[in-house]
């Protein structure tokens, strides 16, 4: 029998000491380097995760942008998240899985996570990216037992490959297009396209304040 995969989770009780929030916060700063400390992280079988509300499992969630264009695709039902199957996304990422290991004791257990996220999902690596913006949105089931990390990233072209039977028609859009309607998509994915233009713009200032990390 197969080893149930062990993902990455913090208690919630971290998350009302530095304050809940409900959406999606630009306070990266503020949250993202106490949600990842080692001392208060731990694993637990995704089963018990999806289900236990004392706990966020912590997810990147990464808009890829090339000019004025974003990937979008559709929840597909090879998805192991049931609750979204269906819904158009903006966010490429996953569950950091105890298989990542190394992890914050190094600094690169979180990013290797994102990395191996955006590989099996879309094939797609070697380009940069920043964090912007944590997002919490308890007003939904699923939403309840996960944290987002907003990361930027920009690409150099548009040539993607979905791996995954739960990445379904990954293509770029235009941004306009993709904000135009944002009831079929995901929660967080509508968080992202209600602020893109203020996540767009401190991606701008972080890169140009700071080197951006190279997933490669």
């Amino acid at each position: 029998m197969a080893t149930e995969e062990r993902v990455l989770c913090f208690e919630r009780k971290l998350l009302e000491e530095l304050g809940v929030f409900q959406g999606l916060s630009l306070e990266v700063q503020k949250y993202l380097p106490v949600v990842t400390s080692s001392s208060r992280l731990v694993y637990l079988n995704r089963s018990d995760a999806e289900h236990d509300q004392r706990y966020k499992q912590l997810i990147p969630y990464v808009l890829v942008i090339r000019n004025d264009r974003i990937l979008r695709y559709r929840r597909g039902r090879g998805g192991q998240e049931t609750r979204l199957h269906g819904l158009y996304s903006v966010g490429i990422g996953g569950h950091i899985s105890e298989e990542d290991n190394g992890l914050f004791s190094t600094g690169l257990g979180y990013h290797e996570g994102m990395r191996r996220e955006l590989l099996e999902e879309v094939a797609m690596d070697g380009a940069k990216e920043v964090a912007v913006a944590v997002i919490n949105d308890d007003s939904t089931e699923v939403g309840c037992v996960h944290f987002g990390v907003v990361h930027v990233m920009h690409v150099d072209d548009e040539t993607i490959v979905g791996r995954r039977s739960g990445i379904v028609g990954p293509e770029f859009i235009p941004i306009l297009e993709a904000a135009k309607d944002p009831s079929g998509y995901e929660s967080w994915s509508r968080f992202c396209l209600e602020h893109l233009d203020l996540l767009l713009s401190k991606a701008a200032a972080s890169s140009a304040a700071a080197p951006e990390r190279v997933m490669d």
